[in-house]
């Protein structure tokens, strides 16, 4: 099959910008390797994310705020640290494989953990995502990845599903 001019031209040729998107799961560690593997053999920058489904807020965060006299905000601050940390170990790895490696973090809270990849990734301009085939959340792990589905599905740029 040959490929057209102008399919070539539709299609990045190189990969500068690689967006992790990681949580909690045993996924993060080889997220992380292929990654920096891809970063320091392509020469990219990575960006790495992690979403707070800010939808769990509603009935989980009425139980929390219930039991907890109404701080709904506190449960909202212990996340957001964890996220923090946890996007500081993944940069502290990475560069701890190759410290020349850009490494870019942020935490982003949004009510639809596929939607907030996709269009983070879009806004950054990426040129590859990888995310992990199962997460950490209940429902979503019954799915047995509808998160990498959905990013997979919509995403304007390849997507590397690590399982």
């Amino acid at each position: 099959m040959e490929i057209s001019a102008k399919d070539q031209q539709s299609y990045p040729t190189k990969v500068k910008k690689i967006l992790i998107a990681v949580d909690k799961s045993g996924y993060k560690s080889k997220i992380v390797v292929y990654a920096a593997t891809l970063a320091n053999t392509l020469d990219a920058r990575i960006y790495a994310i992690h979403v707070i489904d800010d939808s769990s807020f509603g009935v989980v965060g009425d139980m929390i705020s219930y039991y907890r006299g109404g701080k709904i905000d506190e449960y909202k601050k212990i996340l957001t640290k964890q996220a923090g940390q946890l996007l500081n170990d993944i940069k502290s790895e990475i560069i701890r494989w190759n410290k020349d490696i850009k490494v870019t973090t942020n935490i982003i809270i949004d009510s639809s953990v596929p939607n907030a990849i996709i269009d983070y990734a879009k806004k950054m301009g990426i040129d590859l995502i990888i995310v992990g085939t199962q997460g950490m959340t209940g429902l979503e792990k019954f799915l047995l990845g509808s998160v990498a589905s959905k990013v997979i599905i919509h995403a304007h740029c390849p997507v590397l599903a690590i399982r």
